[in-house]
């Protein structure tokens, strides 16, 4: 089946914004770097981890087409005095409007960057059927965010310490836009995920599930909950980011494969 194009609608900008809203969750963090500039002729992203997660990524360029060239060369030295390697997504309103082909004459090839998906909400499909004693709560304080982590580094199967400090720092008030859910068991907790509402959209990220928890439907669950709670907000769509492994339980949610004009090229530094 063909991607649905959402290439031309103003659903890129806003999938845009709402990544460089997660990121910035992430500043300031020990060994974390950051640029984010905004000017009235050129607006730049990038963010550095020097983590598996949240990761390292340009997110945004938008630059006169005069001397972009050296512009490009000054973006990857400063990068370069932090990290060997960056993933540049670049979206279809940014500038020059030739930027993908200028990284792909520099031999950066360019891909679609990953498993992007798209549901609308006027409908959900029925949530999945769970085990008994199955529950979802919202994440509302420190022990609880502790907790999330750590079902998250389970089903990641990786350390995310930088997330609690991130999440705990944002807070869980009624101004917080990033929002965290946990599914437990009766009291055992085994699947999380985010839902965080910025720059004009609303979007699931970091749903994970352990090994010996999975396949009863609990990270469909959750998603659900999630989608659930977006469609309450007023939004009429969404959108996933999927590793390959979660892509058919976001399916089964009704969520298609979409191509939202968004290409990924990949820098290394030339070492030798």
């Amino acid at each position: 089946m063909a991607k649905l194009d959402l290439s031309s609608s103003e659903i890129p900008g806003r999938i845009q914004q709402n990544l460089i809203a997660y990121m910035r969750l992430f500043a300031g963090l020990p060994g974390m770097v950051m640029e984010d500039s905004a000017h009235p002729d050129e607006e730049t992203f990038w963010f550095v981890s020097n983590k598996p997660a949240p990761g390292n990524s340009i997110l945004r360029a938008r630059w006169r087409k005069e001397g972009v060239e050296d512009r490009i060369d000054a973006l990857f030295a400063e990068i370069g005095r932090n990290i060997d390697e960056i993933d540049w997504m670049v979206y279809p309103g940014d500038q020059p409007a030739d930027l993908g082909r200028r990284l792909e004459a520099r031999g950066m090839q360019g891909g679609p960057g990953g498993n992007w998906l798209w549901t609308g909400l006027a409908s959900l499909v029925p949530a999945p059927t769970t085990p008994d004693g199955f529950h979802i709560e919202r994440v509302i304080d420190d022990r609880m965010m502790a907790e999330w982590v750590r079902v998250s580094e389970a089903g990641f199967e990786g350390e995310l310490g930088c997330f609690y400090d991130a999440y705990a720092r944002h807070g869980y008030g009624p101004g917080a836009f990033s929002l965290h859910y946990t599914g437990y068991l009766g009291d055992i907790p085994v699947t999380s995920g985010t839902l965080l509402d910025a720059g004009g959209t609303a979007a699931i990220y970091d749903v994970s599930t352990p090994r010996e928890y999975r396949r009863q439907g609990l990270g469909g669950a959750i998603t659900h909950a999630l989608m659930a709670e977006i469609q309450r907000r007023g939004y009429g769509e969404t959108w996933i980011w999927s590793s390959d492994i979660a892509r058919s339980v976001y399916q089964k949610l009704g969520f298609v494969e979409a191509d939202f004009g968004v290409r990924e090229y990949h820098w290394r530094k030339n070492t030798a």
